[in-house]
């Protein structure tokens, strides 16, 4: 199986020197894309109150009332460019890394606030990839479940794609590791 290697740049937080990044994967393209469709739904609000003033309300369409239905238009266009921002910032930086040495969930919450958590491929315990739905199937996406005996008890990947690939390169990682390494901290012995 060929998994694309990445140039020896640091591409996230607390990344070490002799690391290497062999994935890194953000929710599937359709989890964006109902997002993008809910945005849609209030951009059409905006055209439907335009039809809607000028049949119900044209005097609305005249001075002194055009400046201030002007303004709020603005408004609500602006916090609509807004919402998009935030959709595709929070889209963009929810990712998660998988290297040759751990595995590094970064979690957007909110424009100001992530959090980054890692798990060492040492402390895997097991790891299950779980496809549902007909859009899941078809297009090969789903969660990823990597159940660890640290802090942390289970890892997430949410709607990501090609679930049971990613399932087997953990796997994969996991048995190159040194017999005296699995199931332990880590520190190199």
């Amino acid at each position: 199986m060929y998994w694309p290697k990445f140039k020896r740049t640091i591409m996230f937080p607390g990344q070490q020197a002799d690391e290497e990044v062999l994935l890194v994967v953000r929710e599937h393209w359709l989890v964006f894309l109902t997002k993008l469709l809910a945005w849609l739904m209030f951009a059409a609000f905006l055209m439907l109150g335009d039809w809607a003033i000028n049949v119900y309300a044209p005097v609305l369409n005249t001075a002194p009332y055009l400046g201030y239905v002007n303004l709020l238009k603005s408004i609500y266009l602006m916090f609509l460019v807004l919402g998009l921002l935030i959709l595709w910032v929070m889209y963009y930086l929810n990712i998660q890394i998988v290297t040759n040495q751990r595995i590094v969930d970064i979690t957007q919450r909110s424009l100001i606030h992530h959090t980054i958590s890692e798990l060492h491929l040492s402390r895997i315990e097991d790891v299950t990839a779980e496809v549902s739905g007909i859009f899941g199937t078809f297009l090969d996406y789903g969660n990823v479940y990597i159940q660890t005996a640290g802090e942390t008890e289970r890892f997430t990947f949410n709607k990501v794609p090609n679930p049971q690939r990613i399932e087997k390169m953990i796997l994969d990682l996991y048995e190159q590791l040194p017999e005296d390494l699995r199931g332990h901290p880590h520190e190199k012995k």
